[in-house]
């Protein structure tokens, strides 16, 4: 295979996951679409290096992620007002933990996000982030406990491990 080849048959399940990966993290569809977008074409821009990492994926991700972060840093601080909590509505919740989420400080959400949406280990965390283990330990016990303060403290985040 050539090197266009390998990148057109990497790039679905890569877009895919980029594209999940954005629209958890700016919670825009057609911002995320965007940011998916971008990186995918710097992936291409830079295939004949990285289509040997061993973690690409990752890689597509930190890149989707340090999009996100300037495209955040572009539109400015968004206002959280978290809905009402109803135990039996989980749309409800749903959209209050994405706000909650939108509303921690950008390494903390990248951190929650990764970790427990994407389902990432803590080392393929840091690894994308560019931090140390226990630096994504200390970001993802921050943002629950702040989850907690906004959204309740008896709110189950299903975000510890048993």
């Amino acid at each position: 295979m050539t090197g266009d080849e390998d990148f057109e048959a990497a790039f679905d399940r890569l877009f895919a996951r980029a594209y999940r990966h954005a629209r958890r993290l700016v919670g825009d569809p057609t911002l995320a679409e965007d940011l998916a977008a971008e990186a995918m074409a710097r992936t291409y821009r830079h295939w004949r290096r990285v289509a040997g990492y061993e973690h690409l994926d990752a890689w597509v991700l930190r890149v989707v992620t340090n999009l996100a972060i300037d495209a955040q840093v572009r539109r400015g601080p968004q206002p959280v007002h978290p809905a009402p909590l109803p135990p039996e509505d989980g749309v409800v919740l749903r959209l209050a933990l994405a706000q909650a989420l939108r509303a921690l400080p950008t390494r903390q959400r990248d951190a929650v996000v990764l970790r427990y949406l994407v389902d990432m280990t803590e080392a393929d965390v840091a690894a994308t982030l560019g931090i140390a283990p226990g630096t994504v330990k200390s970001h993802l016990h921050r943002a629950i406990e702040r989850l907690r303060r906004v959204l309740g403290a008896d709110l189950d985040l299903r975000f510890e491990e048993a």
